[in-house]
C-alpha cells in the first residue's frame, strides 16, 4: 500500500527534493519550506531567488484542471500573480505518484494568513482594496475553455441541502480564481496566489469566497459585502453564497460537529433564499 501524503512534512522525502533540484538547477531552502496540511504541498525558497511549488498526484487520479493551472495562467495579464517560470514532472515508482516541481516568481509580502484562518480585521488599507476590486475585474474579463465551478456541481448541492425553493441555474459566468482568501492573499503590494483551480465560474464567485473567509470576523465579512456588492448583490453572486452556505451546512449534516462558520453561514441562508426565490 503506497505511503499516506496528505502532509509531506510527516514523511521522508529528501529524495524528492533532490531530484526537484536537479531538474531546476536551483538549490532548495529546506529551512523555509511551508508544508500545507490541507493539500499535501509544499513550496520552497530556491538559490535562485525564485519560489518551487511541489505537489503530487495518484495515476488514475489526474486533474487536467488543477494540474495545468499554474502554466495556463501565463494567459492572465495585467493581474497580480507570481510568474509562473518552468515545470517539471516524474513518476516515482516506490511511492506510485506523480511529482510536478514548479518554478515562479516569489511574492514580495507573506500570504495575510498562511492557514487560511483569520480572527481578527488585518487592517488592510482603502488602496488594497481598490487594488484587489481591479485585479478581480481584470480577470473576469477573460475567456477560457477552463472551469472552476460547474453548474452541475452547484445546482446538486444546493438542492441537497435546501430542496428545490430555488432555481439554481447560473445565467451570468465569468473568469475566478476560484480560492480567493487570506491563504492566497497578500498584504501590499497585493499579490493573488495559487492559480492551480482558475476557470470560470458564475459572476461574483471569487468575491463569495472571500466573504465567507471573512466570517469570522463580521466587520471584515460587511467590508467584503460593500466592496462587491456589484457581483454579490447579482442573481449569480447570491448563488455563489449560498453554494458556499450549502457546504458548511453539508458537513454539518454528516458530522454532526458545527464548524466556526456553521452559526454564520446557517443564519445567513434564509436570507438569501428569499431573495433568490
Amino acid at each position: 500500500m503506497p505511503p499516506t501524503m496528505d502532509d509531506l512534512s510527516t514523511i521522508d522525502h529528501e529524495d524528492v527534493l533532490a531530484e526537484a533540484e536537479k531538474r531546476t538547477g536551483h538549490v532548495l531552502d529546506r529551512s523555509r519550506a511551508h508544508y500545507s496540511r490541507y493539500n499535501g504541498t509544499a513550496g520552497f525558497p530556491t538559490s535562485a531567488g525564485t519560489w518551487l511549488r511541489l505537489a503530487w498526484v495518484r495515476p488514475g487520479a489526474f486533474s487536467a484542471q488543477s494540474w495545468t493551472g499554474l502554466e495556463a495562467s501565463v494567459a492572465l495579464h495585467d493581474v497580480p500573480r507570481p510568474e509562473w517560470i518552468a515545470g517539471a514532472t516524474w513518476y516515482d515508482h516506490g511511492r506510485e505518484v506523480v511529482w510536478r516541481a514548479d518554478e515562479m516568481s516569489r511574492a514580495s509580502a507573506p500570504a495575510l494568513s498562511p492557514n487560511g484562518t483569520i480572527d481578527r480585521d488585518p487592517g488592510l488599507t482603502d488602496a488594497w482594496w481598490t487594488d484587489l476590486r481591479t485585479a478581480l475585474g481584470t480577470l473576469a474579463r477573460y475567456e477560457t475553455g477552463r472551469v472552476c465551478v460547474q453548474q452541475s456541481h452547484l445546482s446538486q448541492r444546493i438542492t441537497e441541502v435546501y430542496g428545490d425553493q430555488v432555481d439554481t441555474t447560473v445565467s451570468e459566468w465569468a473568469c475566478a480564481h476560484g480560492d480567493v482568501g487570506y491563504a492566497n492573499l497578500t498584504a501590499a503590494p497585493l499579490t493573488i496566489l495559487d492559480w492551480e483551480d482558475w476557470g470560470m465560474a458564475p459572476v461574483g464567485w471569487d468575491a463569495a469566497c472571500l466573504w465567507s473567509a471573512s466570517l469570522a470576523v463580521p466587520t471584515l465579512a460587511d467590508r467584503v459585502l460593500a466592496e462587491f456588492a456589484d457581483v454579490l448583490d447579482t442573481r449569480a453572486g447570491r448563488l455563489s453564497r449560498l453554494l458556499l452556505c450549502a457546504n458548511v451546512t453539508r458537513a454539518h449534516r454528516r458530522t454532526g460537529k458545527a464548524g466556526p462558520l456553521t452559526p454564520a453561514m446557517e443564519a445567513t441562508a434564509p436570507t438569501l433564499l428569499t431573495a433568490l426565490a
